[in-house]
C-alpha cells in the first residue's frame, strides 16, 4: 500500500531531527516535536487542544465554526513554538474532518495564510498507512489489525511484521455518529459499516492494536478501575473478553454517570460511551485474540516513514537503551561487553530474555549521578516510566527491578513494589539474577572497557566460576568477592575467584 512520502524521504530521517507534526483531527489538534533516536524518536514537546472542527459534520457537511476558530488560534500558536523550538521539519497534516468538510478547503487555506507553512490533507489511504506505520514503529512484530478511532472516522489497516494489507476508512469517528439516534440505531449501523469490510474475517484470532484518544482513554479508564500499579498505554493488553465486557459497560454510562467513575477524562465524557461501542462492535466483527493498545499513532507513523529499511529493523526498546546510555552513562556504551560477560550463565535464556538481559546490561550505569542511597529507586522509576516501545508491561517491569537489583542488591525492598508487583516468582527471581550479575560485571571492571573481554564468568559444577588473568590480580579484592558470593548465592550456587595464568 503505497502513500505519497517523497516530502518526507527527501534527506536522511536524522538531519530532519527535530521533527514537528501539527495534527488536525476532527476533535483535536496538536503539536507534537519529536527528538533522537531516530528509531523511535522521543516526543520532546506535546500539546493538544479539544477543538472539535468535526462537530455537527455529519448534519451541516461544514467544519464547526467554533471549533475552526479555536483551531486556528492553537496552530498560530504551535507553528510559533515550533520554529522557536529550531525544529528543522513541520509537518502540518489534516485527517477526515478536513477532508470531508465542504469548507475545509476553505480551512486549510486560511491556516496557509496566517502561518506560511503547507498543510497536507490526507487520503484515507493515507492517514491509515500513518497510522499503521505508527503501531509498526513501536510494536514491529504486530500482526493483526490496526484500527484508528479518531473524533471522524476509524481507519482499519492489516498488518503483519512490516508488512501492510487491506485498508479502510470508516465514517465511525464518535463526533460522525453522535447525532444518528438511539442506541440500537447507532448499533445497528455501526455493525452494517464492519459487515461490508470484508477482508476482516481473515484476521479472526490476531490482535486489534486499538489506537486513538479515545480507545486509549478506554485503556486508562480500564487501568484506574484495576488500580494498575503502571499507567502506560503503550501495549497494555486486554484478553477479547475482558475488553468487550468493559466496552459494554463503557458504552451504557450517561456523561453524568461517567463524570464519577474514577479515571475518566471530564472532555472525554461525550465521546468515551460511542467509542466504547464501536470498540465492542468491532470485537464481535473481527474477533480478535486480545486488544492491544498503541500509544503510537499517526504522528509517530510520519517519523517511521522517513526511515530506511536498515532502520526500520533496529530493535526499538534497545535503539532506545543505547540512546539513554550514551546521554547518561559515564562510560558510553558498555553494554555488549557486560552482556557476553554475564551471558555463560544464563544459556537458557529465551530469545525474549536475553533482549531482555542485553538491555539491562546496556542500561548498567543511567543512574550514576543520583545519591547512591536512591539510584535503586530512581533507576526503577526511570525505566518503569521511559518512553520505551516494543516491551510489554511485565517486561518494562522485569528490566526495571533488574535495574534496581543492579544498585540496590536486592528486590523485596518496599520501593521496588511498582516493578514486583506486575511479576511473578520466576520473573522476580530471574531479575534478581540479572541485576546481581550485572553489579558483579560493574564491580570488577569499574565500568572500565576493555577489562571483562579478558575475565570469564561460568558455570563449575554446583557453583560458578570467575577467572581473572594475572596480569588483572589487583582487579580481586572485597568488593569483587562480596558480590560474587551474592550473584551466587541468588543462583543457588557456591561462587569461586581464581586467579589464572596465560590469559
Amino acid at each position: 500500500m503505497a502513500v505519497a512520502q517523497s516530502a518526507l524521504k527527501s534527506v536522511a530521517a536524522q538531519a530532519l531531527l527535530p521533527l514537528g507534526v501539527i495534527d488536525i483531527g476532527s476533535n483535536s489538534v496538536r503539536l507534537v516535536v519529536f527528538d533522537e533516536p531516530a528509531r523511535l524518536p522521543t516526543a520532546m514537546f506535546n500539546e493538544k487542544v479539544l477543538c472539535g472542527i468535526g462537530r455537527g459534520l455529519s448534519e451541516t457537511g461544514a467544519l464547526d465554526g467554533d471549533g475552526s476558530r479555536q483551531a486556528l488560534v492553537a496552530i498560530r500558536r504551535f507553528v510559533t513554538l515550533a520554529r522557536r523550538m529550531d525544529v528543522r521539519s513541520l509537518q502540518v497534516v489534516a485527517t477526515a474532518a478536513v477532508r470531508d468538510a465542504s469548507n475545509g478547503a476553505a480551512f486549510v487555506a486560511q491556516i496557509e495564510r496566517d502561518t506560511g507553512e503547507t498543510v497536507r490533507i490526507l487520503t484515507g489511504n493515507e492517514e491509515a498507512t500513518y497510522s499503521a506505520y505508527g503501531v509498526l514503529s513501536g510494536i514491529p512484530e504486530a500482526c493483526g489489525v490496526m484500527g484508528d478511532l479518531g473524533g471522524g472516522s476509524l481507519e482499519l489497516v492489516a498488518v503483519d511484521g512490516h508488512k501492510i494489507g487491506d485498508s479502510i476508512t470508516l465514517p465511525l469517528g464518535p463526533l460522525r455518529i453522535a447525532n444518528l439516534g438511539s442506541y440500537s440505531v447507532l448499533k445497528a449501523f455501526v455493525d452494517e459499516k464492519f459487515a461490508e469490510v470484508g477482508w476482516l474475517k481473515q484476521w479472526k484470532g490476531k490482535a486489534l492494536y486499538a489506537v486513538g484518544g479515545s480507545w486509549r482513554a478506554i485503556a486508562r479508564v480500564h487501568m484506574a478501575q484495576k488500580h494498575s500499579p503502571l499507567h502506560i498505554i503503550h501495549q497494555y493488553t486486554l484478553a477479547r473478553g475482558e475488553a468487550n465486557d468493559f466496552a459494554r459497560l463503557i458504552s451504557k454510562q450517561s456523561k453524568e454517570s461517567l463524570a464519577r467513575v474514577e479515571g475518566v477524562p471530564r472532555r472525554r465524557q461525550d465521546s468515551l460511551p460511542l467509542a466504547a461501542l464501536v470498540l465492542r462492535r468491532l470485537l464481535k466483527a473481527l474477533e480478535p485474540k486480545e486488544v492491544i493498545f498503541s500509544a503510537n499513532g499517526l504522528r509517530e507513523g510520519i517519523a517511521y516513514a522517513m526511515l530506511d529499511e536498515r532502520q526500520r529493523s533496529e530493535d526499538p526498546m534497545l535503539a532506545s537503551c543505547i540512546h539513554m546510555a550514551m546521554r547518561e552513562s559515564r562510560f558510553g556504551e558498555h553494554g555488549k561487553e557486560i552482556d557476553s560477560f554475564i551471558a555463560p550463565l544464563f544459556e537458557r535464556d529465551s530469545p525474549g530474555q536475553q533482549r531482555l538481559r542485553l538491555a539491562a546490561s546496556i542500561l548498567f550505569d543511567v543512574s550514576w549521578r543520583v545519591h547512591p542511597d536512591y539510584r535503586g529507586e530512581q533507576s526503577l522509576g526511570l525505566i518503569l516510566h521511559a518512553p520505551f516501545g516494543n516491551i510489554t508491561q511485565s517486561e518494562r517491569a522485569t528490566l526495571a527491578l533488574a535495574m534496581f537489583a543492579r544498585y540496590a542488591g536486592t528486590v523485596s525492598d518496599p520501593a521496588a513494589a511498582p516493578a514486583w508487583q506486575l511479576l511473578n516468582a520466576g520473573e522476580i527471581d530471574y531479575a534478581l539474577r540479572i541485576g546481581l550479575a550485572i553489579r558483579l560485571a560493574h564491580t570488577l571492571s569499574g565500568g572500565v572497557p576493555g577489562i571483562l573481554n579478558e575475565c570469564r564468568l561460568k558455570p563449575n559444577g554446583n557453583g560458578i566460576l570467575l577467572e581473572i588473568p594475572a596480569q588483572h590480580a589487583a582487579l580481586d579484592g572485597e568488593a569483587v568477592q562480596r558480590r560474587m558470593e551474592a550473584m551466587a548465592k541468588a543462583m543457588n550456587r557456591t561462587g569461586e575467584v581464581r586467579i589464572v595464568k596465560g590469559k
